[in-house]
């Protein structure tokens, strides 16, 4: 993805490889974006698409469970008999967080650091600044509990909605990722007038004041993205309510599952007569 001009296989001899070099160049210089993005990959539009086959179900999801612990196991806690796996993505479901640490050695340690912090798997986060000046963190990035649905909880919000989403993916991750852009796009286009206001107050001899700005910037952005996140929930709760599409354009628009899936699943075989089906 960042030095494609190499041009490495996917395939190599074993996970011993030499063929794969130590560290690379990427062909170009690389942004907090272009470094997320990595962590947000499914292999999409390679042979290894997770968001492509049977696997995916009808609505493409990328995602492919793990666990030993299930009914069906044998004795040794193996989960089947059957040899073999599933793609390994950065983006894994069971990803609590994920994060891209910026730094620039022009600006003061407490200006030029931060840490661009997304909630929860990436696909589905939002990438948030917390800069290295700060003087606490939001409470809502501090608190989480699985055990508990905490409205109040930065995770619970973005793994709620992430859970959810995996009903109708191909559908619903629009719609997730337009809110995650408009909250990114406003991060990366105000990062220069903060900075320059922080560094301002900086060099007049109020560090103070300028770690208190960049506290307030990001704890501000934060309880914004909480509050739409929790809106966000229940806005696709609304729109694909019962496995419809609802809009102002009309309730109970029915999302029929494409084609290729219904062939593989048997559909043609289903209850269209009152024949007994042959098995050929």
């Amino acid at each position: 993805m960042i030095a494609p001009s190499l041009k490495l296989s996917a395939w190599v001899e074993g996970p011993l490889t030499r063929v794969y070099p130590f560290s690379i160049k990427p062909d170009q210089k690389l942004t907090v974006e272009n470094i997320f993005t990595i962590h947000r990959d499914n292999y999409e539009g390679t042979e290894f698409d997770l968001t492509k086959g049977l696997a995916a179900g009808a609505f493409n999801c990328p995602y492919r469970f793990e666990g030993q612990a299930e009914s069906v196991a044998d004795k040794e806690g193996r989960m089947t008999s059957l040899k073999g796996e599933f793609e390994r993505p950065l983006n894994i479901y069971r990803c609590v967080y994920a994060y891209v640490n910026q730094s620039r050695s022009w600006l003061p340690d407490a200006i030029g650091g931060l840490t661009w912090f997304g909630p929860d798997r990436p696909s589905t986060a939002v990438l948030m600044p917390f800069y290295v000046g700060a003087t606490n963190l939001p409470m809502s990035v501090q608190r989480a509990d699985i055990f508990e649905l905490d409205r109040k909880s930065m995770w619970t919000a973005f793994n709620f909605v992430a859970n959810y989403a995996m009903l109708k993916y191909s559908y619903m991750i629009k719609d997730i990722q337009s809110v995650r852009d408009q909250f990114e796009a406003q991060a990366f286009g105000k990062q220069t007038e903060l900075e320059a206001k922080a560094l301002k107050l900086w060099e007049k001899g109020d560090r103070a004041g300028a770690r208190a700005l960049l506290s307030r910037y990001s704890d501000n952005n934060a309880n914004a993205v909480l509050n739409k996140w929790w809106k966000l929930a229940d806005q696709l709760y609304i729109k694909y309510n019962d496995g419809y599409l609802n809009t102002k354009a009309g309730v109970a628009q029915a999302v029929f599952y494409p084609v290729w899936w219904l062939k593989q699943v048997g559909y043609e075989k289903g209850p269209v007569s009152y024949k007994k089906p042959r098995n050929d």
